[in-house]
């Protein structure tokens, strides 16, 4: 007997449908770690988008490779054609609400690292930002 429960749209095992079901769980899931910056304060997702077809269908003709994330040009507003690209990891970070710094930061981030006087968790706590943020800036990933 063949199992029909993947044959709607036989996305569900790709990068893509990852990251449509992680929009989905950002806005709809009160359980969600990351709800309150996200369906917490009122981001949502276009109906259209509700269902993983369209929103993979505009996926392929707007942009999308391996490699990239979605961005919402407007961070205000929620996920939808008009307000949605992708984009690298690097420029996604660059605006992200949390993100407090600026190259000359990232430099000075940098520059107390290599001292060896500070641990990432002690940039963190010092420049109000998470470790893998502190993290990405020391190797390189963001703000080069």
């Amino acid at each position: 007997m063949m199992n029909y429960v993947n044959l709607k749209h036989g996305g569900r095992y790709t990068r893509l449908y990852d990251i449509w079901c992680g929009i989905k769980k950002r806005c709809f899931n009160l359980k969600s770690i990351n709800y309150k910056y996200y369906g917490g304060r009122g981001i949502t997702i276009c109906n259209e988008w509700l269902e993983f077809i369209p929103f993979r269908d505009w996926s392929l003709s707007h942009g999308y490779q391996e490699g990239l994330e979605i961005d919402r040009r407007d961070n205000n507003l929620g996920y939808s054609p008009e307000n949605c690209r992708w984009t690298t990891h690097q420029e996604n970070m660059r605006k992200t609400r949390q993100c407090k710094i600026n190259m000359e930061k990232a430099n000075e981030i940098r520059y107390l690292h290599k001292t060896g006087n500070y641990t990432q968790k002690e940039l963190a706590e010092k420049f109000v930002l998470d470790v893998s943020t502190i993290c990405y800036i020391i190797n390189n990933k963001i703000w080069v």
